[in-house]
């Protein structure tokens, strides 16, 4: 990897990770649990890595030199499954395993659906 495309992944992860804390602040000001934010940003994630990857790889219209700036970094800083990992183990830790295995199974095919809509979404333009 060169130094151009770690570069480019630092600068898109940055950006990612602020956009990530931005919407956990306006998630936390509304009022939601954090679970609730981290499904939105992930499932946010998900649909722009869908539409990312057919615009670069299928469609052509986003250079594939992106790539690295905008999947690894920009989508890697933004979406967590750390985050995801932590509030399931909370769930479970203060026995809510039926709350914790709808998160978690929710969170993963919410997910792909919403990968699966980018993608068409970028098949249509």
């Amino acid at each position: 990897m060169s130094g151009v495309e770690l570069l480019l992944i630092a600068l898109g992860g940055a950006f990612g990770a602020v956009a990530r804390a931005l919407i956990d602040q306006a998630a936390a000001r509304a009022g939601w649990l954090a679970e609730y934010g981290t499904l939105t940003i992930n499932l946010i994630g998900s649909l722009l890595a869908g539409l990312i990857v057919t615009l670069i790889i299928e469609r052509s219209m986003v250079s594939l030199e992106l790539r690295p700036l905008l999947i690894t970094g920009l989508l890697g800083g933004f979406t967590t499954f750390s985050a995801l990992s932590m509030q399931l183990s909370r769930l479970i830790a203060a026995g809510d395993a039926v709350g914790a295995a709808i998160y978690a199974v929710g969170s993963v095919a919410l997910g792909a659906i919403c990968a699966l809509l980018g993608a068409a979404i970028g098949r249509a333009l």
